[in-house]
């Protein structure tokens, strides 16, 4: 079995919309349902799960049952970061996984991962063990320690930009947050899926990414352009 799960347990600071970002509208339909909708079409994906602020879960449930997400079968409470509700979302499949079902982990606010990029995930995943969308750099990128200064350069021909999403199997993972959380590794506000794999050995492998799939709504620019690609895909009728 193949699961998206959809990390939806953010409050959308940055955003400044006064609720979670994921439930902002965008023309007139909550962002998190444009993101449900990628995995209730893909034919790759056999179940969705949505780790969400506490006090949406029910919305979650009432939304996709008014609009035909029928793959959606858990919903359940995200952390207090990334990291957290990731955990939440993998712990909250024990019993149910079996150890080889690949996961495939994302944000609510990524509402551009297309076909291609979602099967190459997983073929990248089922040849090496993981996979980490990835693309190379455009730009050099100047190491800092103090935020005004650099002393080092890390040249874009030898550096990827690590996007999402993020896939494995769910014995690989179950184990890797059961060590994490046990042990006191990479489980601050900073820490992600690629930096575990990193801090506990473990190479992340590269599969596709693009530039749509770039898009990741935390600023009010970002909506903006987020609405001009779905108007403009509405308008010619361009499926993702």
């Amino acid at each position: 079995m193949r699961i998206a799960i959809l990390l939806a347990g953010g409050v959308g600071k940055r955003l400044g919309a006064g609720k979670p970002k994921q439930f902002v509208e965008l023309l007139g339909r909550p962002m998190i349902l444009y993101a449900m909708e990628i995995y209730q079409r893909s034919p790759l994906i056999d179940a969705l799960e949505v780790v969400c602020v506490p006090e949406y879960i029910d919305y979650v449930w009432e939304l996709a049952k008014d609009n035909g997400i029928t793959k959606l079968r858990w919903v359940c409470a995200g952390g207090a970061s990334c990291q957290e509700s990731t955990r939440n979302g993998i712990f909250n499949l024990e019993g149910v996984c079996a150890p080889d079902d690949m996961l495939t982990v994302n944000m609510s606010s990524s509402l551009f991962v297309s076909e291609e990029i979602l099967a190459d995930s997983f073929a990248v995943a089922e040849k090496y063990g993981s996979a980490f969308a990835c693309m190379p750099c455009v730009y050099n990128n100047a190491e800092t320690e103090d935020g005004i200064s650099s002393r080092k350069i890390n040249f874009k021909e030898k550096n990827r930009t690590v996007n999402m999403p993020w896939t494995a199997s769910f014995a690989k993972l179950d184990a890797m947050y059961h060590r994490a959380y046990d042990e006191g590794i990479e489980t601050g506000e900073a820490a992600y899926m690629p930096t575990l794999f990193l801090a506990l050995g473990e190479p992340i492998y590269f599969s596709r990414d693009d530039g749509l799939n770039k898009i990741h709504i935390q600023r009010p620019a970002d909506v903006e352009i987020a609405e001009a690609v779905l108007e403009y895909r509405q308008n010619h009728k361009k499926k993702p």
